[in-house]
């Protein structure tokens, strides 16, 4: 029996399938093409599932008379998910109604899957065959969805103030006790059904990046397992309610999936929508309604899902952003290569930013690099790959497993920012260089061999690094006392709300910290030392050294290095900054980051973020409230390679 050939697909139109099998249940398929309106959409379903790492070995009859391989998983897919669809219903399949080889089609049809599942009656996603806990993790998974929904409302309704008082209660962590948990009618101590939950969750197809893309926008939802179903909606709200109120499930298994917790981030936040058109009323119509988010947070919050070709880090998102509204100028084309298209998409966003209020460099603060081997094999050789370019192939978060400082908010300068406009003959010299406009705030004369807090605070250090600063600098820049402005870095420039409440100024706490971190430093290694320890500890306390305090140095501190320029300022910055960098401001960039310069003399390369104390105004159009621009320090142009 001959191959399969697919014929060109007319303009506008999508392929759908119908599935039976035969007697000794070999699949068949009858393939189509039919015009497609995301207004007036045919009657179908669409398929979620893994592809799987096997090839395309699985034979299926096609049209009466031709042979399509497909691979294993999606043939097992396809026998079970057929007990869900009505005779003669059809349905849509990537793999199947899609020419893989033909890389035009596969871009065109690719840009339009957002719709096609956004218009699909329902979405069937296939995580697998059944275990023999399955029936009883969707027993559960029924019951706590359930629960979910009482206590949130329909946390899955339009309807923006009414949702996002729903999620609120939902999404507040808390620990539900056992008694609790028995009047819910979920005992925490029914461990076999919390171990099928768990099981459930630990799915291959939970980490997919396709499915944020297939699942977001469903309309109806169904996971399947073996012959087994149960609502998404079900699904995602026994998450939700798991990851915020579940703390006192025994945690018997470690899953090699973190299917709840990413199930759990599949809810975005209104806030994040883009041109939206989606009221309550809407529900239930034929064309659903339409609502998009930005992509650079969409980028951001599932970069760490999986993905064989890496061009679908971005291609799987793009539908769902505010691109797919005409809100800027990015497409799918599978005849670019890696770096074009995480080039172009960086660039993309930085133009389309530029219209809106939000400063549009901050997505090369997606760029900092990873010290994460999870996917070593994708990180590219040094020069080879643009510094300002995230490399969303790398999966990345924030603290020591990652090499990476946590988000400080209150860096942030966004009203000041400015917006950051490229020249056309900028990007046409050179489509990999980022030519940026900015202040330079000095060169790094000194830097800390410490990357964090604790390493200073635990061993003694602070004290030591305080005079060491202070016999660097006798007056500092803008006229603060030296020995506050070094406080004052060490906590990123914010005091906490304990210290602040209890009416204590910036005097009073740089002359107080440090003998609380010597305090922190005591020994006790015995109960009496120990005991004295913690009577010291209650003083300053009481003084308002309360945990936020801590837990703010720690975080502004975390994978960063203090550093001194040679105009003494002193600062934080990415823990890979070194001497002879500098610090700069860029006009659209929220922070002042620190850049290499190289050996040409004229460019630079991008590091990482970086806090300059008495210096973190932003600059609005080139004039920075925070910074004289002067003849010693004029706006210049700076490229980043």
């Amino acid at each position: 029996m001959e191959r399969y050939t697919y014929e060109p697909l007319p303009p506008f139109h999508i392929r759908l399938l119908t599935i039976s099998t035969t007697e000794n249940n070999q699949l068949c398929a009858a393939i189509r093409p039919v015009p497609f309106d995301e207004n007036n959409p045919p009657t179908y379903s669409a398929l979620s599932y893994v592809w799987g790492t096997a090839g395309f070995t699985t034979p299926m009859k096609c049209n009466g008379n031709t042979i399509l391989y497909i691979t294993p998983t999606l043939a097992e897919a396809l026998r079970n998910v057929t007990t869900l669809l009505r005779d003669g219903e059809s349905i849509w399949v990537d793999q199947i109604c899609i020419n893989q080889q033909d890389l035009e089609e596969r871009s065109q049809q690719v840009g339009m899957m957002t719709g096609i599942y956004q218009c699909a009656s329902k979405t069937l996603a296939y995580l697998g065959p059944p275990t023999p806990s399955t029936a009883l993790a969707i027993d559960l998974i029924r019951r706590v969805g359930t629960v979910a929904r009482n206590m949130a409302g329909d946390i899955f309704l339009q309807d923006r103030e009414e949702r996002n008082r729903g999620l609120a209660f939902l999404m507040t962590k808390e620990e539900i006790s056992i008694e609790e948990s028995e009047k819910l009618g979920i005992p925490f101590d029914d461990i076999a059904s919390w171990d099928a939950f768990t099981e459930f969750y630990d799915r291959p197809w939970y980490e997919r990046i396709w499915i944020v893309q297939e699942m977001l926008p469903s309309r109806s939802g169904f996971v399947i397992v073996g012959t087994f179903s149960v609502s998404w909606d079900f699904v995602k709200g026994a998450a939700l309610w798991h990851f915020f109120k579940a703390g006192a499930v025994p945690k018997r298994h470690k899953p090699s999936v973190r299917g709840i917790e990413l199930t759990a981030n599949m809810d975005l936040p209104w806030d994040w929508r883009v041109g939206v058109e989606c009221v309550k009323e809407l529900s239930g119509r034929r064309a659903a309604p339409i609502f998009r988010w930005e992509l650079a947070r969409l980028l951001a919050m599932f970069r760490r899902r999986k993905a064989t070709d890496p061009k679908d880090k971005v291609y799987a998102l793009l539908g769902l952003s505010e691109f797919d509204l005409g809100m800027g100028d990015l497409k799918v084309d599978y005849a670019k290569d890696v770096k074009t298209i995480f080039t172009d998409t960086a660039r993309a966003i930085i133009k389309g930013d530029s219209d809106r209020h939000k400063p549009n460099l901050d997505i090369i603060l997606q760029a900092r690099r990873t010290t994460c081997k999870c996917e070593v094999d994708a990180e590219p050789q040094a020069g080879e790959w643009p510094s300002w370019v995230p490399d969303w192939r790398q999966h990345s978060g924030t603290g020591c497993t990652w090499g990476i400082g946590e988000d400080f908010k209150e860096w942030h300068d966004e009203r000041n920012a400015g917006k950051h406009i490229e020249e056309l003959s900028d990007i046409a010299s050179n489509p990999f260089v980022l030519v940026t406009r900015g202040v330079v705030l000095g060169r790094v004369v000194y830097v800390s061999p410490y990357r964090h807090f604790s390493e200073m605070a635990l061993q003694g250090r602070m004290r030591e690094a305080r005079d060491e600063f202070m016999g660097m600098v006798s007056s500092y820049p803008n006229g603060q006392e030296v020995d506050i402005a070094f406080a004052m870095t060490m906590m990123g420039g914010v005091l906490p709300k304990s210290i602040v409440d209890r009416g204590h100024t910036d005097r009073w706490y740089a002359d107080n910290y440090l003998n609380c971190i010597d305090i922190l430093s005591m020994p006790n290694s015995t109960p009496e030392e120990d005991q004295l320890r913690d009577a010291k500890v209650m003083q300053y306390w009481m003084l308002g050294f309360e945990y936020d305090w801590y837990q703010i140095a720690q975080n502004a501190y975390c994978e960063r290095r203090w550093y001194v320029l040679d105009t003494g300022h002193v600062g934080l910055g990415n823990y890979r900054m070194q001497q002879g960098d500098i610090v700069a401001k860029l006009v659209g960039l929220s922070m002042p980051c620190v850049l290499r310069p190289l050996g040409d003399g004229e460019s630079y390369q991008f590091i990482g973020e970086a806090y300059c104390h008495g210096e973190m105004a932003g600059l609005d159009r080139g004039v920075s409230p925070g910074v004289e621009v002067t003849a010693e320090r004029p706006l210049e142009k700076i490229m980043i390679v």
